[in-house]
């Protein structure tokens, strides 16, 4: 790698920028960039819009964030909202706000307090998800799966009364699976515990089933 791709990038305001190689980018303000990124660290406060594809071992993002390719990364973190025209990976991955990707999203650990919508498989070791708002994906796999109603979500509905915090998704396969205002197709675990304001067409479970009273299972098989 010769020296000019390690050079640093540090943006005050708006500008634009072709993309490349880098070590640092740092962004306050706003900027575009019309082609691939491919960096160490790579952090926004602001606003920006990358043309291709976002590569780096950290992101750290505050504001909005538009990638037009796919993400890949060691770790992404951060609060507003990020949006992936194609992929998403990473090892680690935490967010508050709303992410939406329109292809797979897969992390080690995936933690995200907010709204998401992802178009194909959310996959990841370990998945906890906070809901603030309605969510959805195509389908999700995983070793501990964990999706809830956010804490701050009460607050949430005192000030948005008809604001609804659900999940929607096809089929749900995990080791450890534990739900709340989801609906799905099929849900299959070892161990799975349905909360409140499920509707579950079918539950396949190898060690151990909860359902919580106000859950509608259709159909429950151990397998």
């Amino acid at each position: 790698m010769t020296d000019l791709a390690k050079r640093n990038l540090k943006i005050l305001g708006n500008s634009s920028s072709a993309g490349g190689s880098f070590q640092n980018i740092g962004i306050t303000g706003e900027c575009r960039f019309t082609g691939d990124v491919d960096c160490v660290k790579f952090a926004l406060t602001g606003n920006t819009d990358i043309e291709g594809n976002l590569r780096a071992e950290e992101i750290k993002l505050t504001g909005e964030c538009k990638i037009r390719g796919r993400i890949d990364a060691l770790s992404v973190k951060g609060r507003g909202e990020l949006r992936v025209d194609s992929r998403l990976k990473a090892e680690r991955f935490g967010y508050e706000g709303h992410l939406e990707v329109k292809d797979d999203c897969e992390a080690g650990e995936f933690r995200l307090s907010g709204v998401f919508e992802i178009g194909g498989l959310l996959s990841g070791d370990r998945l906890d998800i906070g809901l603030f708002g309605y969510s959805r994906a195509a389908d999700v796999g995983g070793g501990s799966i964990r999706i809830k109603r956010s804490k701050g979500f009460k607050l949430i509905t005192m000030v948005h009364p008809s604001r609804e915090a659900r999940f929607e998704c096809g089929t749900i396969e995990g080791d450890l699976v534990e739900l709340e205002y989801t609906s799905a197709a099929i849900v299959r675990g070892g161990s799975v515990i349905i909360g409140p304001g499920c509707d579950i067409e079918t539950v396949e479970y190898r060690e151990s089933l909860e359902i919580h009273r106000s859950a509608k299972v259709g159909r429950k098989v151990k397998v």
